[in-house]
């Protein structure tokens, strides 16, 4: 009778593992992105979320305001969100979510300028920008005076978007201007131009954390084990990729097959940095961001929302206590 007894209630327990409701996330992008965010995806078709034990299905919406409503209406577990929006919600008093982690840190941007041009030689030169005291030309300023580059001898030009200031830039009306390295491997005619300011060192100068994975409260509290499982497979994709760029090339081309192997190679080798292998949300950063935006005319330097409310360490630290602290890179900060 016992043996009848045991048999039936471990049928049942696997009845509710496999009628269990999966781990939504929502994404802003229907396919892989050409950056490490692409992690959300690959985590998924390269099997890291079966591995780590956990059902997971992707959600994409189109911008981050509407995975912010999906999210809040119960449309998902977890959103990949700016860390804007976030603070933005908090500022005004909405305060159920919470990040737990980031895939995608930093907008991968660079500074890229004429083959001629070195950050001693700025003095007088033009540089482009979307508009002024616009979220390029601020970054750009901070990076250009943590370089030693005198931005305030510098002529800013406002010409709008990130390919128009390209094409500006191939053309010799400017001589130099921040742009992603996605916007810069596609410009067809680089041979003049090269970069003056690398992803790691945009990063360095201003870590300024763009991007985070938040969750409800109710998630963090009644979805514990999942929640782990996605940021353990998160960061061991991460760890993947950082340790063998040639993994993500693989898989990408797998993901993305409208995607030249070349092109993917080269971003690999940019990206050899930027992966967040310990889970991507450090407190350093997190102050710097939160300030740096605060300080810009959105929030006109209303009081700072300090990352313990709009953070939680919890989940991710307990995955690191399991699989170790990894010294590639995204140093841990509490």
């Amino acid at each position: 009778m016992k043996t009848v007894i045991a048999c039936a209630l471990a049928c049942v327990l696997m009845t509710g593992v496999a009628m269990a409701d999966p781990f939504r996330i929502i994404v802003t992008s229907k396919e892989a992105p050409l950056v490490p965010n692409s992690v959300l995806h690959l985590a998924q078709s390269e099997g890291y979320f079966e591995r780590a034990g956990v059902d997971v299905e992707l959600i994409p919406v189109e911008q981050t305001p509407m995975a912010v409503t999906a999210l809040r209406t119960g449309g998902g577990e977890m959103a990949n969100i700016s860390v804007d929006s976030l603070l933005g919600l908090y500022t005004g008093g909405v305060t159920d979510l919470k990040a737990v982690g980031s895939t995608d840190k930093a907008i991968p941007y660079i500074i890229a300028g004429r083959a001629d041009l070195t950050l001693e030689t700025m003095a007088g030169r033009k540089f482009g920008v979307g508009r002024p005291n616009s979220l390029d030309h601020t970054l750009s300023w901070t990076v250009l005076q943590f370089l030693g580059a005198k931005p305030d001898k510098i002529e800013f030009v406002p010409l709008g978007q990130p390919n128009v200031r390209g094409q500006a830039l191939a053309q010799g009306r400017i001589d130099a201007t921040t742009m992603s390295i996605g916007v810069f491997t596609a410009m067809p005619d680089r041979k003049d131009l090269k970069i003056l300011v690398d992803v790691n060192t945009y990063f360095s100068a201003a870590p300024i954390v763009s991007k985070v994975n938040v969750v409800p409260r109710s998630v963090i509290a009644e979805r514990a084990y999942e929640l782990d499982a996605v940021l353990e497979a998160l960061t061991m994709a991460a760890r993947d990729y950082a340790a063998d760029p040639g993994k993500w090339v693989d898989a990408m081309t797998r993901a993305r097959p409208d995607t030249g192997r070349d092109t993917l190679e080269e971003l690999a080798k940019i990206y050899a940095g930027s992966w967040t292998v310990n889970g991507g949300l450090q407190r350093k950063e997190m102050d710097f961001t939160q300030v740096w935006l605060y300080r810009t005319e959105k929030y006109d330097n209303r009081d700072l929302v300090l990352p313990g409310a709009w953070g939680d360490f919890s989940p991710v630290d307990r995955v690191l206590k399991k699989i170790g602290i990894s010294d590639k890179g995204d140093a841990v900060s509490r």
